[in-house]
């Protein structure tokens, strides 16, 4: 430690000033992928003259040295992350997996953020970068490595937004490496880092909802065999599975053939060599037997042909990952995942290049010579290293390139290194060599043999003349190989291929042979083998499934869910669940389990690196695609109960007769709806509009004391083009923002309105004079500008609006945009107010007239408390059963390892109104109005129990009516009013703070 401080003190004293010491003229902030990638460029730039200290996360040092920089003495401050800094999730109020309706997920609003465990990181990037002028980004040079840069740029930009951002790009941490990356900063690559950023949103989206889905339908289906199980679904995922799938079907499904065959063996000089029949085999042992009798009447032969011709091995291309994930598995043994940790490890340590490229050419620059220069100090291969040298390395380079990273390749000697990671070193090693040597040399000798001819001598005379050669008109034919090998080169190192000699005697052109036997031979057809995860990871690259730093993470999660297993700890074979999951979705007519929709989606990704397609436009044709494919599943899901029932070998509970709501979550198509399930759940519908406050989205909400079945109007679940939440008819509706809890925005809808309905987005169903009420949403397309959707409203019988309109018919509906119909609004008592306005297009002509006061009729504060989503009720076939009940249902704890299986009381407590209204004090906090538009009384609870002493209000009654209002008396945050109104109406806007 002290030599390390004496280093530093002498670096920096090397520094005059006007006063004789040299000073810096800025300090720059350094950021790798690692701890390891850091420490090690750290040793490089500074030539072992670093001092190291302690940052905020206890994983992630910091190294400081000084360097000169393009002629600037700088000071450079290097520290790392641990790979994503960042991810997407949900907010908090759809992390529950009974929350929502999956099918909201595909548009419900997402947030990036740090994840909690990298604050310590984030904490240490923020309060270095304050001190800094300039920030290099160190993370590794592909898609997820430039994401990851962006991740730290952004962070460091929320408190210095200005800070200039330079990229340093290398593919090996090697003093000429690095030394040319800091020589030749760039900048980030933001294209690429857009495609990671769509990649993680649309895999969330997807697999969320999927997810949620078959775990909470399959496991209410299925109690006893799949209680615990989490039924994961993936883009990439499920494609990996349909491969083994197809390929166990074709071996499960395969009828074996029997087949006969002729061989002729001759012996010569104390070796037998077999001569096999040309025709191969036949299926018809008839056929055969004629053949081999027509042999044996005439058994001389002749040899008609002798091919001597050199025979070469190819030795091995340039390595890339792919081909490094299947030697590892094929050669070492090794599954893919861990053979590319490893790979990660020694590359972090310098011993090997970048293990994550799709290059297998070597680049001219590239100095081969003093890679294999490095080699002659290890005694397992250096002569072979030496004799390179000698003639000069001719690497053999194959066809693909991505112009970021050299094959793979090493670094320095790896005699130091131990285990799996000393096995995967050398194999990278050999390999290496063997691909700058030279192929492998024999000789090979083909000879034929024509038997059969009748006409032919009886006794042996080996005085024909070779000119009269018979030919396959004479006879039948039959062939022998022999291989004798000149020189081994590539193979001497290369211990992982095998060439085996085969030794023949010598035959002459045209000489007679009487064969030593004539036999059939019968087999049967064999199978395609199981698939090894090496031939999964060919066909994974071969139909763009995942990216090369992908393959192996995909197949260990199909291992892990236990869609697939090992079989003789070689062969993936799918287990039930992953057979019934593939073969359920088949029998939908879907084609989920094959890698079309991926790849297609693969191809869009590399579209946007190169800067020819939008996020937006990918987004929203894949999401769309998804979407539509989930909505079919949930009508069909029915297939998929049945597709397990047999695997499973377990009768289908019917998911329409399980009490509770848990049932009732899980049965989403249970109903006749074809909207994609909107009646199945509390966020149900949707996005109506933004909010005014946060641009989250407006979607449609009841609260809980409204739910009941509808009787008088079931007739609308069949309509096609609703979106509605046909359950109820007792009002109680209202518009919530989707960013709830953090922002409380609502709108709410008196119980003159016992039903409301969001028409499906349609031109004529969304409204075009209120386009500034867009839902801001990342996959709908830029030029769409359509408004918020149109509401269908249906009121008390007999309910008179002043335009004529009267509901003298329950399947009555009143369709309007309540954003810009001034009418329906002053009736209900809804008041519009932008409190911030968002961005409003150069063709709206509204936005005044939607923040114009107006003369509501009277109006009074709502219980926003009794609406939370812990106290919505389902909307399954039983409707009668309360939907908080399913977050205390034993079988549906810990369904995921981020599931918030929430209760009641992990939810804010209802809030206190405090009224800013005309003629009120501020502080009037008690003066509570119940639905009938009169004071609440207030209450204490006396029975004993958990909220025995507390205070609530309830309806007093008036005149022997009473309503069904409810509130607790708390002291959490108040409700403010979003506008002045009178307090006699049932409708209030309101926004909470």
């Amino acid at each position: 430690m002290i030599s390390k401080c004496l280093r530093l003190l002498l670096i920096i004293s090397d520094f005059p000033t006007a006063s004789g010491v040299r000073r810096f003229t800025m300090k720059i902030l350094n950021v790798a992928e690692k701890n390891d990638a850091a420490k090690n460029i750290s040793e490089i730039l500074s030539r072992g003259g670093y001092h190291r200290r302690e940052g905020i996360s206890k994983f992630n040092k910091i190294y400081e040295f000084a360097m000169n920089l393009n002629g600037q003495n700088v000071m450079m401050i290097m520290t790392s992350v641990s790979g994503h800094l960042t991810n997407y999730d949900f907010l908090p109020n759809y992390k529950s997996w009974h929350s929502c309706n999956p099918m909201v997920l595909f548009d419900a609003p997402i947030v990036k953020q740090v994840l909690k465990d990298y604050e310590p990181i984030k904490q240490t990037l923020q309060r270095e970068v304050r001190s800094c002028q300039k920030l290099i980004i160190w993370t590794d040079c592909d898609r997820e490595g430039e994401n990851i840069g962006v991740e730290v740029i952004d962070v460091c930009r929320e408190v210095k937004p200005n800070i200039e951002i330079l990229r340093a790009r290398f593919s090996e941490i090697t003093p000429a490496a690095v030394h040319r990356a800091v020589d030749r900063l760039t900048i980030p690559d933001y294209n690429a880092s857009t495609a990671v950023d769509v990649r993680q949103e649309l895999d969330l989206r997807i697999g969320a909802a999927f997810t949620r889905f078959q775990t909470l339908r399959l496991r209410r289906v299925f109690p006893q065999a799949l209680s615990d199980q989490l039924i994961s679904y993936g883009s990439c995922q499920f494609p990996t599975l349909g491969f083994v799938v197809e390929r166990f079907r074709e071996v499960d499904q395969f009828v074996s053939e029997p087949f006969w065959r002729i061989v002729v063996t001759v012996s010569r000089d104390e070796k037998t060599t077999e001569f096999q029949w040309q025709r191969g085999r036949l299926f018809d042992q008839d056929c055969c037997r004629a053949y081999y009798e027509h042999l044996n009447q005439n058994r001389y032969g002749q040899i008609v042909e002798v091919i001597k011709r050199p025979k070469t091995k190819w030795r091995p291309t340039a390595l890339d990952t792919v081909e490094l994930e299947k030697l590892a598995s094929r050669k070492l043994q090794m599954g893919a995942k861990y053979a590319m940790q490893l790979a990660e490890r020694l590359y972090n340590k310098g011993f090997i290049s970048y293990p994550r490229t799709e290059t297998k050419i070597f680049p001219p620059d590239l100095d081969l010579k003093s890679l294999v220069h490095v080699q002659i100090n290890d005694s397992r291969w250096s002569d072979f290293a030496t004799r390179i040298l000698e003639r000069g390395p001719n690497p053999k380079n194959g066809k693909s390139s991505d112009k970021a990273h050299p094959p793979i390749h090493p670094l320095k000697v790896g005699d130091s290194l131990q285990g799996d990671e000393a096995r995967l070193y050398e194999l990278v090693t050999r390999h290496f060599l063997a691909c700058l040597s030279t192929d492998a040399e024999g000789a090979e000798t083909i000879v034929r043999l024509c038997i059969g001819k009748p006409t032919l001598p009886r006794t042996f005379n080996s005085s024909i003349s070779t000119a009269n050669l018979l030919t396959s008109e004479d006879g039948e034919l039959f062939e022998s190989k022999g291989l004798m090998i000149l020189a081994l080169n590539y193979l001497e190192v290369y211990i992982y291929d095998r060439w085996a000699e085969k030794d023949m005697p010598v035959f002459q052109l045209g000489e007679w042979i009487l064969p030593d036997n004539i036999q059939v031979l019968t087999g049967q057809t064999c199978p395609p083998p199981l698939l090894t995860e090496a031939d999964l990871i060919s066909l994974m690259d071969r139909h763009g499934i995942g990216t090369d730093a992908t393959h192996a993470e995909h197949i260990e999660t199909i291992k892990q869910r236990l869609y697939v297993g090992l079989e003789q700890n070689k062969f993936l074979v799918p287990g039930q669940l992953g057979m019934g999951l593939v073969e359920g979705y088949d029998s939908m007519g879907f084609e989920m389990s094959k890698p079309n929709l991926r790849s297609e989606f693969e191809a869009d990704l590399k579209l946007i690196c190169e800067g020819r397609k939008t996020k937006e436009e990918v987004l929203h044709h894949h999401l769309n695609k998804y979407k539509e494919l989930f909505r079919l599943a949930l009508n069909q899901a029915s297939f998929l109960d049945r597709a397990l029932a047999l695997r499973l070998e377990q009768e289908a509970e019917n998911v329409q007769n399980i009490s509770g709501s848990v049932g009732e979550m899980a049965s989403f198509a249970a109903s006749n709806n074809t909207s994609g399930g909107h009646n199945q759940s509390n966020v149900l519908n949707p996005v109506v509009a933004f909010c005014p406050t946060c641009h989250s989205g407006l979607v449609l909400r009841q609260k809980r004391s409204a739910l009941r079945p509808l009787t008088t109007s079931s007739n609308l679940s069949n309509n096609p083009g609703s979106n509605e939440v046909n359950q109820t008819s007792n009002g109680g509706w209202f518009l919530s923002c989707s960013g709830y809890p953090n922002c409380r925005y609502a709108i709410w809808f008196p119980d003159s309105v016992i039903h409301v309905r969001v028409l499906s987005e349609t031109n004529e169903n969304t409204c075009n004079r209120c386009a500034n009420f867009i839902p801001s949403s990342s996959v709908r397309p830029s030029n769409d500008q359509s408004g918020p959707s149109k509401l269908g409203l249906r009121f008390r019988r007999n309910f008179y609006l002043p335009n004529g309109y009267i509901q003298d018919d329950d399947t009555k509906e009143y369709i309007t945009c309540i954003f810009c119909d001034e009418d329906i609004c002053r009736i209900l008592g809804i008041h519009i107010r932008l409190v911030n306005n968002p961005p409003i297009s150069s063709q709206t002509t509204v936005s005044n007239e939607l923040i114009a006061n107006r003369d509501p009729l009277p109006s009074q504060t709502r219980n926003f408390s009794s609406s939370l989503p812990p106290s919505f009720s389902s909307t399954g076939i039983d409707s009668n059963h309360n939907f908080s009940n399913l977050l205390h249902a034993k079988p549906y704890l810990n369904l995921h390892p981020t599931s918030n299986h929430s209760s009641h009381n992990t939810l804010p407590r209802s809030p206190n109104f405090s009224r800013s209204v005309d003629n009120a004090e501020a502080g009037d906090s008690d003066n509570i109005l119940c639905n009938c538009g009169h004071s609440a009384i207030q209450l204490t609870v006396k029975k004993p129990g958990p909220n025995q002493g507390r205070l609530f209000y309830r309806c007093p009654g008036v005149a022997g009516n009473s309503c069904d209002f409810f509130l607790w008396k708390s002291q959490t945050t108040p409700i403010t009013i979003a506008q002045s109104s009178p307090l006699y109406s049932s409708t209030q806007v309101f926004q909470f703070t």
